[in-house]
């Protein structure tokens, strides 16, 4: 957990304001009613939230990974990436450029499965798009994906969408994982949380609580022992509790 800085070096006040754009400190500004102190403490609570997002982030994104990547080499074996598994054209694109930027000594299984980055994955549980272009250009269903291994890699599944009344779907565990996502690249972005956060390609815009609560339903997606262990092993509870007033 991070100490609560101090605002009473002038000199260190002034770095801050430099180091921070007016543009980007315009959002925190206005949530502080126009007080610069208050202003600055929310930016550093900002980046603290950011960064306890991440921390929590690292966990899961491995888990998520690790998840798809046993079940797709217990369906189509550990060098599955060699197949044609029916991927759309932007998962094989990144597959590629995945590939392309192993050394040669380097390009085993465990290496360009820890090159490819969360839309990899994510992309693994969307409906799919096209492969190729016209006029051999062929609609790419990845559902059959799901279907054939991929909805094992969330034992929890079934038991939390029926809790919650819905059906355990790929496009249901897709929702949360787009959340982790956002959250992911908001924070890696080092864009602010102060107002929440959108989701991409949506004009719904989601709350700090709501990101963190997708991220721990995402570990229990994947093994209710890592949902267990994670809820009360982040900071984001406190940090909640300590945004500056």
């Amino acid at each position: 957990m991070h100490s609560s800085p101090s605002w009473t070096n002038g000199a260190h006040n002034r770095a801050i304001d430099k180091a921070v754009t007016p543009l980007r400190m315009g959002s925190y500004l206005a949530a502080a009613g126009h007080d610069q102190v208050l202003a600055r403490r929310l930016y550093i609570w900002d980046r603290d939230i950011a960064s306890a997002f991440l921390t929590d982030i690292a966990i899961v994104e491995v888990a998520l990974r690790n998840a798809l990547n046993d079940q797709l080499e217990n369906t189509y074996g550990e060098r599955w990436f060699e197949q044609d598994l029916g991927f759309d054209g932007p998962t094989r694109s990144k597959l590629a450029q995945a590939w392309d930027d192993l050394p040669q000594s380097r390009r085993t299984p465990g290496h360009l499965v820890s090159r490819l980055m969360f839309g990899f994955w994510r992309g693994l549980l969307e409906p799919g798009g096209y492969v190729g272009r016209n006029p051999q250009r062929f609609r790419a269903d990845h559902d059959d994906l799901w279907r054939n291994g991929l909805a094992k890699a969330f034992p929890g599944g079934k038991a939390i969408a029926q809790a919650e009344g819905a059906r355990f779907t790929r496009s249901w565990t897709l929702e949360t994982v787009i959340i982790v996502g956002a959250v992911r690249n908001r924070a890696a972005h080092h864009e602010p949380f102060i107002n929440g956060f959108p989701l991409p390609g949506q004009q719904t815009r989601l709350t700090i609580e709501q990101g963190h609560q997708a991220c721990l339903k995402l570990a229990r997606l994947l093994d209710r022992d890592l949902g267990s262990w994670l809820a009360p092993n982040t900071t984001l509870p406190t940090l909640l509790n300590q945004r500056p007033a």
